[in-house]
This record gives structure tokens, sequence and C-alpha cells, in this order.
């Protein structure tokens, strides 16, 4: 129905999804994610584990991520991203309650696997599903919304900081248990997983006659390719080999960041200003990585942004206290690159293989990372307590993103598989299921 001249048109409600997952993701990121290596230190002071073991836990959490990759993909894709959300919050913040009252490496390890189960299953990979049904045109912008509060989530590890150091390591994670639960349903509960729930069309656009409102499949089905033709090309395996050697460095970068800083001659809170002023950093460049995937092509630019990843390597491994000079050297390459490869991965998959099993597919694709993503983070701490530095670790995964950058550039251009339509299916109305 039209609005009316006196009313003022309300915004489309996708964004409203992608600002609810942008909080869920600011919290639990800084949780998951950019706030581990804060752990390491208490870690190996209360257990005398070494650094490679303590790493060898984030290292699970990647390997679980990426064997589940695919059978969550095909969860999502069956149930709809709303039910996993709530699913993936319960296993998420029990996997930190463990995690607090751990007393041996092999409860530490349980823990993590948790952890990596609830993150598999809810947050991150759920929302990203459905913004790939509610957007086509304006992906780049969406995913750069959504991710804009992984990256933010740096803010929070100060204060991440401030618990551990004033309130001990399990106190801590036990008040990031029951935030865990509150964002995690909190925003759960706006999720619609079609844009025919609400009468609407994919970006908001007007389709080509009314839908019916409560229904969860537009007139058309979502287009897309199957599992098997996206198996069948050849750019499901360029894409698949360029993000599992730039994850891996990045994964490790994610464990290792806060360590390398200390280990420098940054204090612990100074190590965390510099992630702070990372996490500025991606405030501005998320929202603007979206913004040109979508102007100039979403593939030229996760390319731009591998190349950045490898430079920006290099700068971090010499980052020090002394070297300050190249701090905003670090922001403007790693950063600015981190910003294109996070928006990118998934909204190019998209692009190539469509929304129609766009979650199966993008767990296969990352099932690659998963090898590279538990080795990276246990070797570069095995070369640390062998040499004392991570310089020269950090020097060397360089060459991943730049390969990656390679990798991609030779890929064919997407094409007719992202258009292909699904096969006809019944317009269910008030169906709770995932589109077919």
């Amino acid at each position: 129905m039209a609005n009316r001249p006196s009313e003022r048109p309300r915004a489309f409600y996708g964004w409203y999804i992608t600002g609810a997952g942008a909080l869920n993701n600011f919290v639990l990121s800084a949780i998951t994610f950019w706030g581990f290596g804060i752990f390491v230190h208490p870690l190996r002071e209360e257990f005398g584990w070494s650094s490679a073991l303590v790493a060898a836990g984030f290292s699970i959490r990647s390997f679980q991520q990426g064997f589940l990759a695919p059978f969550v993909g095909v969860l999502i894709d069956r149930f709809g991203p709303r039910k996993m959300v709530f699913v993936g919050t319960v296993f998420f913040a029990a996997g930190f309650f463990m995690f607090a009252v751990m007393n041996s490496i092999w409860t530490y390890f349980a823990a993590s696997m948790l952890i990596a189960l609830g993150a598999s299953i809810g947050s991150f990979t759920s929302f990203t599903s459905v913004l790939m049904r509610w957007f086509v045109r304006k992906r780049g912008r969406a995913m750069g919304m959504l991710n804009s509060g992984n990256g933010a989530g740096y803010f929070l590890v100060p204060l991440l900081a401030y618990a551990v150091t004033h309130y001990g390591w399990r106190q801590a994670l036990v008040m990031c248990g029951i935030t865990a639960l509150v964002f995690g349903f909190g925003s759960g509960l706006m999720i619609r997983d079609h844009p025919a729930e609400l009468g609407l069309y994919a970006d908001g656009d007007e389709g080509d006659g009314p839908v019916e409102a409560g229904t969860q499949m537009a007139t058309v089905p979502l287009t897309g390719a199957s599992v098997r033709e996206a198996l069948h090309s050849r750019a499901f395996y360029m894409l698949s080999i360029a993000l599992a050697l730039s994850g891996g460095a990045v994964t490790a970068w994610t464990v290792h960041t806060i360590p390398h800083l200390q280990n420098v001659g940054f204090s612990l809170t100074g190590s965390t200003y510099v992630g702070v002023g990372y996490a500025v950093c991606q405030l501005l460049f998320r929202p603007t990585a979206g913004v040109l995937g979508d102007r100039f092509g979403r593939r030229p630019m996760f390319v731009a942004g591998f190349a950045f990843l490898s430079v920006g390597l290099v700068v971090f491994a010499f980052l020090t206290p002394e070297r300050l000079w190249l701090l905003p050297i670090y922001y403007l390459t790693f950063a600015f690159g981190q910003a294109l490869w996070v928006v990118m991965q998934a909204a190019t998959v998209a692009d190539y293989f469509g929304a129609r099993r766009f979650a199966t597919v993008n767990g296969l694709v990352n099932l690659a990372q998963m090898p590279v993503g538990v080795l990276a983070p246990i070797i570069v701490g095995a070369v640390f307590d062998r040499t004392g530095t991570y310089t020269i670790a950090f020097s060397a995964l360089a060459l991943g993103p730049l390969l990656s950058a390679i990798c991609l550039a030779l890929a064919p251009k997407p094409a007719g598989l992202a258009n292909t339509p699904a096969p006809l299916a019944p317009v269910v109305a008030s169906s709770t299921e995932g589109a077919s």
C-alpha cells in the first residue's frame, strides 16, 4: 500500500535486521576474537602452558567452525537463520561458563569446542545468511554495516581487560557468558528469515506484484546455484583457496596481536588501545568498503583487500613503541585491507552462487580455511616459543594474502549461476521453515 503524502516512509526492515546483527556481533566479537589475547598470559601464568598450547584452544575453534561449516549451512538453509541464532546462543554461552570453571587442558579444549559450536550455528553465520536473502544490489552496504559491529568489538577489549585485572579471568568469563545470552536472544528476536514474511522484496524494491505478508517465500523463489552446480564450478575452488590462504594469516594475527604488542614493549593497556584505534578504523572502513564494493565491484575490491592485508602484516611485524610512526600506516593498510576482506567474503560468494543455497555453499567454501586456520596460530606460537619474537612469523604470514589476491584475480568473473532459478515451490502462509 502506498504511503499517504503526510506519512514518512518507513525504513526497509532489512536494515533493522542488519543493525541488530551488528550490535550482536559488536559484543560477541569482543569476547570471542579480539579479547582472546587477554587470556593468554593468565593461562600461561596459572597453568604453566606454552603460547602454542594456549593458541591450540583457539585453533580448535577454527577446526570445529571449519569442519561444521557445511553442516551448519544445511541447518540454516533448512530451518532458517532465526531459529539457529537462538540455538547457537545457548551453546555459545555454555562454552564461556565451562571456560570459567575449567582446571585442565581437556576442559579448556572442550569449552573452546562449545564456543566454536555456538559461533558456527549462531550470530555470524546466521546473520550473514539472512542478509543474503534481504539484499541483492546492496549486499556490500549491508555486509559493511553488519561487519562494522565485528570490527568495533575491539572497543570493548579495554573493558574486558579491566574485568580480568580487577575481578579475575574466571569471573570475567562468567560475565561474558551472561552478556552473550542477553544480546544473542535480543538480536534473534529481530530476525525475519525472508522479506516475504513482511510482504516485502529484497532491497525494499517494488516487485512485479504484491506479496502476501506472512509467507516464507516470495512470488519468485530464491535464485542461485544448487550445491552440486557450485561444486562443479572453477570459481568455487578458486574462492576456497583464496580464503584459506588469507584466513590462516588473519586467524594467527587475531590470536597473537596482544601478545606481540606486549612482547615488543607495549603494556597490556597500551596494547588494547592500539586495538581501539583499529576499531575506530573499522567503524569507518567497513561501511566504506561496502559502498566501494557495490560501486566498483565486490570481486575487484576483494582482490585489493588481500593486497592491503599482505602489506599491513609486514608493517605490524615491525611495529614497536619506538616505531609508533608505523601505527597510522598499519591502520591504513592492514585495517583497511581487513575491512575489505571481511565485508567482501560473503557478498562475493553470493554474487557467484546466489542466495538459494548460500549458507551451505558458503560453509563449503569456508571449510577450506579450516586446516590453515588450525595450524597457523599454533605455528606462530611455536615460532615465538623458539625465537622469543613474533616478527619473523608475522612477516612470513604476509605471503598468504598476497597469494590469495593472485588466486582470486585469476578466478572467472561472477556469471550465470547466481541467477539460476530455483525449482518452483508453493508459497506457504505463516511457514517457519527456511526457503527451499
